[in-house]
C-alpha cells in the first residue's frame, strides 16, 4: 500500500473519530464568562494575582474543595482562592460534584462522553472511572440533557484548566474529569453515590481531586445573608454535619449545592479528610460595592486538606476506654432488650469520624466471635455499638453469647485505615498489614494480628486467607483476576493495662 493511500486512510479515520466524539459544549461562554481564550485567560490571571494566602496555606495539598459557581465576575475571585492551591501540584483525575438546577431525575447523572469543552480547549473525560461509578447503581445514569445548560460544573472547568493543563502558568500535566450532577434529594441514594466514588478512589492508583460546587444564601438583604452564611461556614468548619443537614432543611442555612456537598462530605469523612480550612467569603453585594443591597448571593471557598495523621490525631486512651465500655454495654443491652443500643453522640471529634472497624470477642484466648466492616459505613462510635452486638450474636461460626459468658469475654477492637489495592504481594508487610482478597463475589480478610498469632509466613498466610476465608483455591492470590488490598489497624483490648476499666 502506497504512503499516499495510508495518509488518506489516517485522515479519514481521524475525521471519523472527531465526528463521533461526544463533547459537552460551553453553554455559558460569552455570558457568564468571556467567550474567547485570550479574554478568559486574562480574567483568570487577574483572579489568581489577587489571591492573598500565607505560604503555609498555599502549600496545602487538597483532598477536595468547596467552590462557588456563579458568573465569574461575581464568584470568580472567591473560587480562585481554592484553585490557587492546585498550582505546582498534579492530579490525574478531578471528580466534580454539582447540583442540577433545572432537573430532578431522582438519580445522579455521570457525564460519560469524551470531552468537556471551554474556550481554553477540551478536557478529556475519565471514561474508566465514570463507567465504574455508573455500573454501581441503576439510578446512576448518563443523561446528557441534564448537563447541557448546567452552570454548577461548567464554571469550575476554566479554573482547573488554568492551573492543571499543559501550558498553564504552573506547568502542570494533563488531567481528566468526571462531571457528576446530583439530580436528587434522596439522601440514601447519595450515600450510595458516595460509596461508589469511595470504591473507585480506593481501587485506583491515580491522584484524584474532589470538587463540590455550591453557592450559599440566595436573595436576602446583605446583613442577613452575611449572618446566615457565617453560621453555615461555622458548621462546616466545626464538622457539625447533623446540624448542617437539619439547618438546610429548616431554612436556617442555605447551600444551593447541598446535595452535591452532602455526597462530598460522606466521601471526605470516610478518608478522614472532612476538616475544612476557610479561605474566602464574599457575596454579590461585596462585588458590586453595594452593602445595602436587599438581594445578594453568597460565595465561599473552603479547602479540605490531605492531612497526615499524627499521634495527636489518633485515639486517645480515654477514647479507647470509651469504645471498649461502649462495646460491652452494647452486648449487655442486646441481651436484655434484643435490639441494638443507640448511644448518645460523644463530643470527641475522632469518635464521630467515619471509620471501618472490627470487634473481636475472646474467651481464654480462644475466638468467640468477630465481625466488622472493611469500608466505613457510619461514625466510629455507632460502628462499635453495632459490631459488638453482631460479634456476640450474629457470627455464624458460634452460637449467641450467653449472659453467663459475659464475665469471661475479653473485647478487642481494631480500627482500620482505608484499604489500598496492591499489585504485588511484596508490598505486604507481615504483622503490619491486614489483607483483603476479592475474586468475583468471594471475599476474605485477615487482620494484621493473625500473622502474629499464628506465626505463619506470607505464603501460608495468603493460602489460608484464600482457602478458608474466601473459599477460593489456596493459590488464588497468584491469579491476576484476584484483587488484593492491604490496610493497617489500631488495635486495643480490655486486657491492655493502659486502658483497663
Amino acid at each position: 500500500m502506497s504512503k499516499e493511500i495510508i495518509f488518506i486512510l489516517l485522515v479519514l479515520l481521524m475525521t471519523f473519530n472527531k465526528a463521533f466524539s461526544q463533547t459537552r459544549e460551553p453553554y455559558l461562554a460569552g455570558s457568564w464568562y468571556p467567550g474567547n481564550k485570550k479574554d478568559l485567560t486574562k480574567m483568570l490571571k487577574g483572579f489568581f494575582q489577587n489571591v492573598e494566602l500565607d505560604k503555609k496555606t498555599h502549600k496545602i495539598t487538597p483532598f477536595g474543595i468547596l467552590s462557588p459557581h456563579a458568573g465569574l465576575a461575581f464568584s470568580g475571585q472567591v473560587a480562585a482562592y481554592g484553585y490557587s492551591l492546585l498550582e505546582d501540584k498534579h492530579f490525574d483525575t478531578v471528580i466534580l460534584l454539582g447540583p442540577s438546577h433545572s432537573y430532578s431525575t431522582g438519580g445522579a447523572s455521570v457525564y460519560d462522553g469524551d470531552f468537556y469543552k471551554t474556550p481554553l480547549g477540551n478536557i478529556p473525560i475519565d471514561k474508566k472511572i465514570a463507567s465504574e461509578i455508573l455500573k454501581q447503581n441503576k439510578k446512576f445514569q448518563f443523561q446528557e440533557y441534564v448537563h447541557i445548560q448546567e452552570n454548577s460544573l461548567e464554571t469550575q472547568m476554566p479554573f482547573l484548566q488554568y492551573v492543571l493543563s499543559k501550558g498553564s502558568t504552573s506547568g502542570g500535566k494533563d488531567f481528566k474529569v468526571v462531571p457528576i450532577l446530583t439530580a436528587t434529594n434522596d439522601l440514601s441514594l447519595l450515600n450510595k453515590l458516595a460509596e461508589a466514588i469511595i470504591k473507585v478512589m480506593e481501587e485506583s492508583d491515580k491522584e484524584i481531586l474532589l470538587i463540590a460546587s455550591s453557592d450559599m444564601s440566595h436573595f436576602h438583604d446583605y446583613k442577613y445573608a452575611v449572618e446566615m452564611d457565617k453560621h453555615t461556614i461555622d458548621l462546616i468548619l466545626e464538622r457539625k454535619w447533623d446540624t448542617l443537614n437539619k439547618d438546610i432543611f429548616s431554612g436556617k442555612s442555605e447551600l444551593c449545592g447541598f446535595f452535591a456537598f452532602y455526597t462530598f462530605v460522606k466521601i471526605a469523612q470516610h478518608f478522614g479528610y472532612d476538616k475544612g480550612i476557610f479561605l474566602k467569603y464574599a457575596n454579590s453585594g461585596d462585588v458590586l460595592g453595594d452593602l445595602q443591597s436587599q438581594s445578594v448571593v453568597g460565595y465561599t471557598s473552603i479547602v479540605f486538606p490531605k492531612i497526615k495523621r499524627t499521634q495527636d490525631s489518633e485515639l486517645s486512651p480515654s477514647d479507647k476506654k470509651y469504645l471498649l465500655n461502649l462495646a460491652r454495654q452494647s452486648i449487655e443491652y442486646y441481651l436484655e432488650n434484643k435490639k441494638i443500643l443507640q448511644p448518645e453522640k460523644p463530643e470527641s471529634i475522632i469518635l464521630n469520624e467515619m471509620r471501618a472497624v472490627f470487634v473481636t470477642l475472646n474467651i481464654n484466648h480462644n475466638l468467640r466471635g468477630c465481625i466488622g466492616h472493611m469500608i466505613a459505613q457510619m461514625p466510629l462510635y455507632k460502628a462499635i455499638a453495632e459490631m459488638a452486638a453482631s460479634a456476640a450474636f450474629n457470627d455464624h461460626r458460634f452460637g449467641p453469647v450467653k449472659k453467663s459468658e459475659l464475665k469471661d469475654i475479653s473485647i478487642e477492637i481494631s480500627v482500620l485505615t482505608p484499604m489500598k489495592r496492591i499489585t504485588s504481594i511484596d508490598e505486604i508487610e507481615m504483622g503490619r498489614d491486614g489483607v483483603y482478597v476479592k475474586k468475583g463475589m468471594r471475599t476474605g480478610v485477615f487482620l494484621p494480628q493473625v500473622a502474629d498469632e499464628t506465626g505463619w509466613d506470607k505464603k501460608t498466610f495468603l493460602e489460608n486467607l484464600c482457602a478458608h476465608k474466601a473459599f477460593l483455591p489456596k493459590d488464588a492470590y497468584l491469579d491476576k483476576d484476584t484483587e488484593i488490598y492491604i490496610f493497617q489497624v489500631e488495635k486495643f483490648s480490655e486486657s491492655s493495662s493502659s486502658i483497663r476499666k
